[in-house]
Formats: C-alpha cells, sequence, structure tokens
C-alpha cells in the first residue's frame, strides 16, 4: 500500500506534464492583396490527445475587398506525407486595409511527426 501512493502521484504527475513542448512553427504566405500570418503549436490533453493548434490573421493590402475568404489547413504526417486532418475556416470578406484573426485545431497522434500546411480558397 506504500508504494501506491508515490506511484499514483507520479502516473498523475507525467499525465499533466506530459505532451509536446514545441516551440510554435511561424508562417506568412501571400496570394494577391490577402497576406496571412499563421502559427501552429502542438499540444496534448486528456480528452483530446494530441492536437496542432493554429492561430493567425488574414490582411488586406489592396484597394478593394476580397470576398468570401476560406483557409484551409492539413496536417500532415511528415514521415508519410499523408493528411491526418483537414480544416476548413471561413473569414468571409476582407475590406481594405482590413484584418480577420482565426483560430481552429488539428488532431493529429501523439507518436507522429506533422507540419501544417496552408492555402487560401477565394
Amino acid at each position: 500500500m506504500k508504494i501506491v501512493v508515490p506511484v499514483s502521484v507520479l502516473v498523475i504527475a507525467l499525465v499533466f506534464l506530459s505532451g509536446c513542448t514545441s516551440t510554435p512553427a511561424v508562417r506568412d504566405q501571400t496570394e494577391g492583396a490577402l497576406h496571412a500570418h499563421y502559427e501552429y503549436t502542438e499540444g496534448w490533453s486528456p480528452g483530446q490527445g494530441c492536437y496542432e493548434r493554429v492561430t493567425g490573421y488574414v490582411y488586406n493590402t489592396g484597394d478593394v475587398s476580397v470576398d468570401a475568404v476560406r483557409l484551409t489547413f492539413n496536417l500532415v504526417n511528415t514521415g508519410t506525407g499523408t493528411i491526418r486532418d483537414s480544416r476548413s475556416v471561413y473569414i468571409g470578406s476582407v475590406g481594405p486595409g482590413n484584418t480577420t484573426s482565426y483560430e481552429t485545431v488539428l488532431d493529429g497522434e501523439c507518436t507522429q511527426e506533422y507540419r501544417v500546411d496552408f492555402s487560401f480558397w477565394k
């Protein structure tokens, strides 16, 4: 019984402290007057497991609005090149000089390495 308590504390500590401790990967992409800046970080939670959190913003440097802007993010396994998860984020219209922020989560597996690929849809 004396060993159960320390082992339980150790298991609980490992669960809460485990996960990914990587630094954020920062990316920028441009298509015409639209510019996107995003970063993604690995995370872990007991309910969700391992995931990539993507946050960023889109801004319009042009003189006219760009309508129906949609961003697509693919979580790509770096070892196999296959797409593990994909999300589309609908931004809508981005007026001249305006910026719109966004956030999404991509589901991964804890034993794999990933990168996030990005594309604009308008």
